[in-house]
């Protein structure tokens, strides 16, 4: 099972960023939920589960953000987990069109930030960009893994949200290294 578990990380987690804490929902559930593992090795093998998209990760670390941190220490200290809706904010500014959703996860039922499930997502072209578990997932494999949509909206019609995504985004300002 080990080697099992270490060969779908391999597949879903890049190299250099497997030591990362944002993943350590995802690792948790492969390790305790054979359901769950079985479900993402036949996703997997079925192109309906990827990773999280690199150019996406490296675009939301370069983010401005109001913090006395860089944007990365988010995913190294996997403060992600727990917090699906500020993060799944926070990554749809590097989209350009894309919604917010929000329901249940069965699989994240009984965890420690989420005890009845409730989580939220983005819905990106098809696919399902979850910032908890760190994967992407074919829109049309979610119910497989027990997502429940209750609601969905375009964040781009909010003229604060627009804001918000134009700071994070504006190149001009001096970021320190």
């Amino acid at each position: 099972m080990e080697q099992e578990i270490n060969e779908i990380l391999k597949y879903l987690i890049d190299e250099d960023l497997i030591q990362y804490k944002c993943f350590d929902i995802l690792k948790q559930k492969l390790i305790e939920d054979s359901s769950f593992r079985e479900k993402i090795i036949f996703g997997i093998k079925e192109g309906m589960i990827a990773r999280f998209p690199r150019e996406l990760f490296d675009k939301v670390c370069d983010q401005n953000i109001r913090a006395p941190f860089k944007p990365v220490q988010i995913f190294i200290d996997g403060a992600n987990i727990g917090n699906c809706t500020l993060i799944a904010k926070m990554v749809s500014y590097s989209l350009n069109s894309c919604d917010i959703c929000g329901g249940t996860v069965g699989i994240l039922e009984g965890t420690k930030n989420s005890p009845d499930g409730r989580h939220t997502w983005i819905s990106y072209k098809g696919t399902v960009i979850d910032t908890s578990l760190m994967i992407q997932i074919n829109e049309h494999y979610i119910k497989e893994l027990g997502y429940i949509e209750k609601n969905r909206y375009n964040p781009c019609q909010n003229p604060l949200y627009n804001a918000a995504k134009e700071y994070a985004n504006d190149k001009s300002i001096k970021r320190s290294k």
